[in-house]
């Protein structure tokens, strides 16, 4: 009795944790965009904070919500995020922001489609997944999961936000795992995604530097390709998952040049050659790398002080209120500082996976891996990008970057996690 009573108890230590992410959040805020008496920026931690608050408000509405009725809704709320996509792009009402139609006004307020789509997703996958698990052996089953992807996953990037986009790829691979498939299926699964990364690798290098790999440019790729002809030669795959998996990684292992010449976007091209080489354009799409990577470097061990920050005061650092609000926080609190806050991301994360433990709904299972799915890869390709390992996609910094549609996303996620620990033996 104890332990159902244990189990079927508010999580205080991730509400906690979340609280002190968010009031974190408000001051970084702050500090970025104080020295602005005008303008767009004046004044708009006092939003943030508005923000928050009404993120609070909805932790506590989802928590009081039992599972079965998150359930039942869940279709219904899937529905109308694609109906929230398809009036960002179709109608006049879409707000284009640097060449992107991602928002719509609703009452004045600017809404992003895309962030409520994310959890639409997530409910829809959930309650799937958790009437019929998917089989690599049962072709039938993955109809229409992977339908419930392509559909706002193509949404999105007709916007285009291909940062968003692969969030919907990067949630659904770990609730497929959860519900049914191995780890050498979702092996399966992904390895055209890299084989079409290990061929664009030479492409992208030969277009930085100007010296062609010749011959050797296939090397990766080939290694990769016969590791997966093995494997498959090894667990006896069926014929049609042999001839699956070797028709995807030829065809995204030859179809890098068409993308690169006619899919991406001029930004999305200079993001990725920034990412690799940002010296070669200093004062443009490398710039914001190079600022990032100085900012935090400059914090050293201890930073320079709240409210310190030279780049951030003096504006060097674009986006610094939003993508790259975690170059403040190096900047002006240091290794330290950005080192705490990881432990608390690091906490949230690990609260999130033990959400599911002795957990007996597959509904609340599942729902409680999407949100700690979307929560990590958030977390990992902001903070990576900031430092300059990953590309810069655009991807804000959970509960620290100022935004009204992610912040609420961000409550909905938390929400539900809370959710799954206070409505599992109700439902």
């Amino acid at each position: 009795m104890d332990d159902l009573r244990r189990k079927n108890s508010l999580d205080f230590t991730l509400l906690l944790t979340a609280v002190a992410l968010w009031v974190i959040g408000i001051f970084l805020v702050y500090s970025a965009t104080y020295i602005h008496e005008s303008g767009p920026l004046a004044g708009i931690y006092k939003q943030q904070i508005l923000w928050v608050v009404m993120a609070l408000l909805i932790v506590i509405l989802i928590i009081s919500i039992p599972a079965r009725y998150i359930s039942k809704g869940a279709y219904a709320f899937y529905g109308m995020s694609l109906v929230m996509l398809v009036l960002a792009i179709a109608t006049g009402s879409g707000v284009s922001a640097k060449g992107a139609e991602r928002w719509i006004l609703v009452g004045g307020l600017k809404i992003q489609p895309s962030e409520f789509a994310k959890v639409g997703l997530l409910l829809a996958l959930a309650k799937r997944l958790s009437e019929r698990p998917v089989s690599l052996y049962n072709l039938p089953t993955l109809i229409v999961p992977v339908s419930l992807i392509l559909v706002p996953f193509a949404l999105v990037l007709k916007q285009p936000d291909l940062g968003t986009a692969m969030v919907f790829c990067v949630m659904a691979l770990p609730m497929f795992y959860w519900s049914s498939l191995t780890l050498l299926d979702v092996f399966y699964v992904v390895s055209p995604l890299i084989s079409l990364l290990l061929s664009a690798i030479p492409l992208l290098l030969t277009f930085n530097t100007g010296e062609s790999w010749g011959v050797f440019e296939a090397v990766p790729w080939g290694l990769f390709f016969l590791v997966v002809v093995v494997l498959l030669y090894i667990f006896r795959a069926p014929l049609y998952i042999w001839i699956g998996v070797i028709v995807g990684n030829i065809t995204t292992a030859t179809v890098t040049t068409v993308v690169w010449g006619s899919v991406l976007k001029d930004y999305q091209k200079m993001r990725i050659t920034s990412f690799m080489n940002p010296q070669a354009d200093p004062f443009g799409s490398g710039y914001q790398v190079i600022q990032s990577k100085v900012a935090i470097g400059s914090g050293h061990i201890f930073g320079k002080g709240y409210l310190q920050g030279t780049q951030s005061r003096l504006s060097f650092l674009p986006e610094q209120h939003t993508d790259f609000i975690f170059s403040v926080l190096g900047e002006q609190f240091g290794l330290v500082g950005c080192s705490l806050v990881v432990i608390l991301f690091a906490t949230l994360i690990i609260k999130g996976l033990m959400v599911t433990y002795g957990c007996r709904n597959r509904f609340i299972n599942l729902t409680a891996i999407g949100c700690t799915a979307i929560l990590g890869f958030h977390i990992f390709v902001n903070i990576a990008m900031t430092l300059g390992m990953t590309p810069v996609t655009g991807i804000p910094l959970p509960f620290l970057s100022y935004g009204g549609s992610f912040t609420m996303t961000v409550a909905i996620l938390v929400g539900l996690l809370l959710n799954a620990r206070v409505t599992d033996q109700d439902f």
